[in-house]
């Protein structure tokens, strides 16, 4: 019998951090601690995105599934980020290409199409109310960053899409009204949404599709041997046949192996209090959600209530909160100088997973135990195709999970204690460059 504890997952003081997501959530169902022993065919451990939409998957083909949720669902970083619903990877296809060919890695890129394609269609078949808005801008700030968004144009008209325009001049003060920027690839098919809202309509749809919800149920244990798996929680235990790991930088020590695959990269978010619908109007008149092409971006977008988020990393961690949304305060004023003044009426950070190469890391453990995760910052629309593939393959369809488990995500070489230290001299480097304009 192999066998793996770990202290619990999640420590947490039972509500959503305070953002402004959490503050304009509706009412959520509360879902129930495990306190049985439940059996299943397939057990799931997040209630993230992946995790959602692997299990409403699974249940929609007819299996037997628990979803258990150390903290609430969209606790992490579903219902914290910005909100962006973008195609492609934070890899360079070319990168795929190197390890898959370039066959597979047109496959790959048009997953990515389909993970756009399927949040439209979760939406309307679910009746989701997330604030689902079209148009997304990638901003260029100097030449550097000009070519490179060229390039980018370049490629995405070889994959036969055409829906990226350049905009410059006039044509970019249409966009968005920044002294900041001199140019930016507009992408009619990308744009924003909120995601805990959405994250609760796929749970609600989940439970309706007969998949059982435990939160506040983190898995200290996990149990295999020829019958199967059996995952422990405090109060609880689940035997299933098969386990998905939709759990991202909250994996611990349960998989380390997984664990030391990624890097947990803190991201701030800030919003204002809310403006007048003609300032808003003026910052970006086509309400575009927006990310620069820095090598450490900053992502912003309006809400509904006329407020702008504004994201990004920032050069000190989130335990120094007041310095924090000084920085980000501060970065926002340099692009919209009319908002130097603002109020701020919500602070939060989250994580983003990324590992070594920046590719997706969509594989299995074992015959039993599958896991998805590093999708560093494009998240939102991939996790819906990921967590669709990996169920998917669990009933048999081997296809498009095969071509992504064939990518190599090898093990970061250093210890957890010596993290931190890599992730800010990354960022070190990557603002000098930022700084310097290539």
């Amino acid at each position: 019998m192999k066998r793996e504890h770990a202290p619990h997952l999640s420590q947490f003081d039972g509500h959503h951090v305070h953002s402004w997501y959490a503050a304009t959530a509706p009412l959520r169902e509360r879902y129930p601690v495990l306190g049985e022993v439940v059996r299943c065919d397939v057990c799931v451990v997040g209630a993230g995105l992946t995790g959602l939409s692997c299990a409403l998957v699974l249940a929609e083909k007819g299996l037997s599934v628990a979803l258990l949720e150390g903290a609430l669902v969209g606790f992490g970083a579903t219902g914290r980020n910005g909100g962006q619903i973008l195609h492609g990877f934070a890899a360079p296809l070319t990168r795929f290409a190197q390890q898959l060919g370039h066959r597979a890695a047109q496959q790959c890129w048009e997953a990515s199409l389909d993970g756009v394609s399927l949040i439209a269609n979760r939406i309307h078949q679910h009746q989701i109310d997330c604030e689902l808005r079209w148009g997304f801008l990638t901003t260029a700030s100097n030449r550097h960053q000009q070519q490179q968004l060229r390039k980018q144009q370049a490629m995405l008209e070889s994959c036969a899409y055409h829906d990226a325009q350049w905009l410059e001049g006039s044509t970019l003060a249409e966009h968005i009204n920044s002294p900041h920027y001199s140019a930016a690839l507009h992408d009619s098919g990308c744009g924003h949404l909120h995601p805990l809202k959405y994250a609760q309509g796929l749970a609600r749809a989940a439970f309706r599709a007969g998949v059982r919800l435990f939160e506040h149920s983190p898995i200290t244990s996990i149990d295999e041997d020829r019958l199967g798996l059996q995952i422990g929680t405090p109060n609880g235990w689940v035997r299933a046949d098969k386990m998905v790991l939709a759990c991202n930088v909250d994996i611990g020590a349960l998989q380390p192996q997984l664990r030391r695959s990624i890097l947990p990269v803190e991201s701030h978010i800030i919003a204002t209090a809310p403006l007048t619908a003609q300032q808003a109007a003026s910052l970006l008149p086509q309400g575009a959600a927006v990310c620069s092409s820095d090598k450490l971006p900053d992502y912003f977008r309006l809400t509904p209530d006329y407020r702008l988020l504004f994201g990004g990393r920032s050069s000190r961690p989130y335990a120094q909160r007041q310095s924090v949304v000084a920085e980000r305060h501060a970065r926002m004023a340099s692009i919209f100088p009319m908002l130097r003044h603002s109020q701020i009426d919500y602070a939060w950070s989250g994580h983003v997973d990324i590992g070594p190469a920046r590719l997706p890391q969509i594989g299995r453990q074992s015959q039993r135990i599958y896991h998805a995760q590093g999708f560093a910052g494009h998240g939102l629309a991939f996790t819906g195709i990921a967590g669709q593939m990996i169920a998917e393959a669990i009933a048999g369809d081997l296809g498009r999970f095969d071509i992504f488990n064939k990518l190599y995500a090898h093990p970061l070489p250093l210890p957890a204690s010596m993290e931190e230290s890599l992730i800010r001299l990354g960022s070190m480097y990557y603002r000098l460059r930022d700084a310097l304009g290539f």
